[in-house]
């Protein structure tokens, strides 16, 4: 099942650093490192899924550290977004960040280095439109993460150009589960068959790839 909101804002894009990345980037969320980092800029969104959450749709709010940095909120890229899910998903998970500060809750338990989601930064085709990239984030997240029993949230960024700098490229944020969602005895505990190593990340990283056609299909 899917639930999208497209989101189009009429706000001015804040003045932003054109960083180069790669068209596909995951990374594990957890509150390693943050007392020894900044919680500015950056890597301010870094520390938790419910922070992730707000960052990808460009709320204010707060995390289990008190208030997130909130000068995303007004750059005016949030193109849509959505949550795609197993269908037997519990009404109370399948919209807001509930699900996201019980996952921060289950890694807080464990210390600093657990886990809580995995968050996933991926370019998009230029030359589409919309409707296009929104067919492609669901389809990926449908056929190769909630396929596996992962939720994932999904938001769309196309960022503008401001002054002499081009705009980044469009690209999508995922945030994909990371522990045991259903009310069962594992609930909370982390799943170590959803992105949880280099193999597991390389393979969706070349699904992704393929899918925008920046790696040859595989041959039936």
């Amino acid at each position: 099942m899917s639930n999208i909101a497209t989101m189009p804002r009429a706000r001015e894009a804040g003045p932003s650093v054109l960083r180069v990345r790669p068209p596909f980037n995951a990374r594990p969320v957890c509150a390693a490192g943050r007392e020894s980092r900044s919680t500015e800029g950056p890597y301010a969104t870094h520390y938790t899924s419910t922070a992730s959450y707000l960052y990808m749709n460009r709320i204010s709010g707060s995390d289990r550290f008190g208030a997130v940095p909130d000068s995303y909120v007004m750059r005016g890229d949030l193109v849509a977004s959505g949550r795609c899910h197993p269908q037997r998903l519990p009404p109370r998970l399948r919209s807001g960040d509930t699900l996201w500060r019980e996952a921060d809750d289950a890694a807080a338990l464990e210390g600093p280095r657990a886990i809580s989601a995995t968050h996933i930064v991926a370019d998009l085709p230029t030359g589409a439109d919309p409707a296009r990239w929104t067919w492609l984030v669901e389809k990926y997240a449908f056929d190769h993460l909630v396929d596996k029993g992962m939720i994932v949230d999904w938001s769309i960024h196309a960022p503008k150009g401001s002054g002499d700098k081009p705009p980044a490229p469009p690209h999508v944020h995922l945030l994909a589960t990371a522990r045991f969602w259903r009310p069962t005895g594992r609930f909370g505990s982390r799943q170590w068959q959803w992105l949880a190593n280099a193999d597991q990340i390389r393979t969706a990283e070349d699904d992704w790839l393929r899918l925008i056609g920046l790696r040859p299909a595989i041959a039936a």
